[in-house]
């Protein structure tokens, strides 16, 4: 991306100074901004879907901020699961009651857009003076060019130019197995989809009460077979936007089903009262699933050794090639315009400090998520400075956090735009229905497809 190299103060900061003392969106008094970032007076507020132990990760690193930024008050609060978060920032947009910054997800930022409520970070990026890759130790971090190219490059998938998320923590996803059952029945861990369901088959003979193989989210195992498979999901093409419909896509839930039929394979949507395959992973019910390294420690239990492996890949017949492909997720983080200037200066700054090398690095090893800083796999933090304690989901932790880098190649986003959540939600149903028994194919896709249009 090319970096605009601007006066941050000509631009923002300077607008500020006819004014003596602001009262801030979010409900804080601003003073006049003087240049010095360390004297910068306002309030901003942060929401996200953190659990509890990933807010004491945060709240530790607001401590040291302020340490820095002593007048940056910072109020943050979880709003539940990322459907929620959506749903809540959609309304407070109309009602003026947006959050200085928030967790989203690209989809969700392309309907924020629609509305016109989504900061351009582009100047703020490029500044000469608080930009990414200043030098001295207000950044503490790299420049763009030392974020995960796939992390970043998703905050630009949108309709309009510019840069309007930034990547905060990441996940992927990976196949966690039973290593012990599969020693001891002598399994080969399988590589791509033909291999686990030969395995699954396997697996039925040795515990036909079992259920083989379980892939955690129903959504991505549609899109990413579409993307290992070059089948078209969606597209930025303002007049064509939902391709998912297509004789391919069908073809891959037909197969899904008979599977599902034969007892080889579930999924969270299709699973008795929507529970999650990790839990029925753990249980001992799945010998295999597929999850989010963000909730590697829900996979971790202390009846079995859990192994870890990449998600099956396509292998083409015609060609024998096999993909590469596995899904890029977890939290970005986006500016709402209607924040004043102080406000967003000090997002920026707030963002700019949970995600420097080292405090990426830390959030990385406490939580499970991958970092989105190339330097931070480097940082002792990451390679020595996590505690391991034995039989316990530490251990696996770190096992996800050794495995990850090698399939930093593989990482793959959608396109966003407005309507781009309702797909991902529609072929959510499309799979749970499907496999349910609920709705044919052909209702499935054709429900589908009409409730996406309608959301456009």
């Amino acid at each position: 991306m090319k970096k605009i190299r601007s006066r941050f103060p000509s631009l923002v900061v300077a607008a500020l100074f006819a004014t003596m003392a602001l009262v801030g969106c979010d409900g804080g008094t601003e003073e006049e901004y003087n240049g010095d970032p360390t004297q910068l007076k306002t309030s901003i507020t942060f929401w996200h879907t953190m659990g509890a132990a990933n807010r004491a990760v945060l709240d530790s690193m607001i401590a040291e901020f302020n340490t820095i930024f002593p007048k940056i008050t910072i109020e943050h609060a979880s709003q539940g699961g990322y459907p929620e978060i959506r749903d809540k920032i959609s309304s407070a947009i109309p009602a003026g009651t947006t959050p200085t910054m928030a967790y989203c997800y690209p989809d969700h930022v392309a309907d924020y857009m629609n509305a016109g409520a989504v900061q351009d970070l582009t100047t703020y990026i490029g500044d000469e003076v608080l930009g990414l890759g200043v030098e001295g130790d207000l950044t503490l971090a790299g420049g763009v060019d030392d974020f995960i190219p796939a992390y970043w490059q998703e905050g630009q998938e949108y309709v309009k130019e510019g840069v309007y998320s930034v990547p905060f923590s990441k996940s992927t996803e990976v196949l966690f197995y039973n290593k012990d059952f599969f020693t001891t029945n002598s399994l080969t861990v399988p590589t791509t989809w033909e291999e686990m369901i030969t395995v699954a088959r396997q697996i039925k003979v040795i515990d036909p009460a079992s259920i083989p193989f379980g892939y955690d989210s129903d959504a991505n195992w549609f899109i990413t077979l579409c993307e290992q498979m070059n089948i078209p999901y969606t597209s930025i093409d303002p007049d064509n936007h939902f391709l998912f419909d297509n004789p391919e896509a069908r073809a891959v839930v037909q197969d899904l089903k008979n599977w599902f039929d034969e007892g080889l394979i579930t999924t969270q949507g299709s699973s008795p009262n929507n529970a999650y395959t990790s839990t029925q992973f753990t249980e001992g019910k799945l010998y295999m699933t597929v999850g989010s390294t963000g909730g590697t420690r829900y996979d971790f239990s202390p009846n079995f050794e859990v192994g870890v492996a990449p998600v099956p890949q396509y292998k083409n017949p015609d060609t024998q090639a096999t993909s590469q492909k596995v899904i890029s997720q977890g939290p970005s983080i986006t500016i709402f315009k209607r924040a004043t200037a102080n406000q967003k200066i000090a997002a920026w700054l707030f963002y700019k400090w949970i995600t420097n090398t080292r405090n990426s690095a830390i959030y990385s090893v406490l939580t499970g998520y991958n970092p989105v800083r190339s330097s931070s796999f480097l940082t002792s933090e990451y390679t020595t400075g996590r505690s391991v304690t034995p039989g316990t989901d530490s251990e696996l932790i770190k096992a996800v956090a050794d495995f990850v880098p090698f399939i930093e190649d593989w990482y793959y986003v959608s396109p966003a735009f407005k309507g781009s959540s309702t797909a991902r939600d529609e072929v959510d149903g499309i799979l749970a229905n499907v496999l349910l028994g609920l709705k044919t194919i052909d209702e499935a896709f054709d429900d589908a497809i009409t409730a996406c249009v309608f959301a456009t």
